[in-house]
């Protein structure tokens, strides 16, 4: 007997609806690996102890040299599901931390802006 290879189509309440993904770091870009070339994840996930690779077809971000799966990128705290609000682009919303050289001794060397 030929076994059935016909692809499964999953009930509706099965299938998760799509969400829009949003980049929080500023320099991250996407990135689509193809073929077989040996590319790996430069962070762990829970639970192993080594490197895991990309899989051709797999979509992921980088920066430089550094490469990230989807799933790692998210635990890392660089996607989101909700756009940022309006506001300096590249910042959390509604604060940003910068380096005052001009404080000298006399102060932190801290200026906090857009409060």
């Amino acid at each position: 007997m030929i076994p059935d290879r016909s692809p499964q189509i999953p009930d509706e309440g099965d299938v998760p609806a799509p969400r829009r993904m949003f980049l929080r770091e500023p320099g991250w870009r996407v990135g689509h690996k193809l073929g077989s070339e040996r590319e790996f994840c430069y962070m762990m996930a829970p639970g192993q102890d080594y490197y895991h690779r990309l899989l051709d077809g797999e979509v992921y971000v980088h920066h430089g040299d550094e490469r990230l799966c989807l799933a790692c990128a998210e635990r890392r705290g660089l996607l989101a599901y909700q756009p940022r609000g309006l506001g300096r682009a590249g910042s959390p919303a509604g604060l940003v931390i910068e380096y005052d050289p001009s404080a000298g001794d006399s102060g932190p060397g801290v200026i906090e802006l857009d409060q």
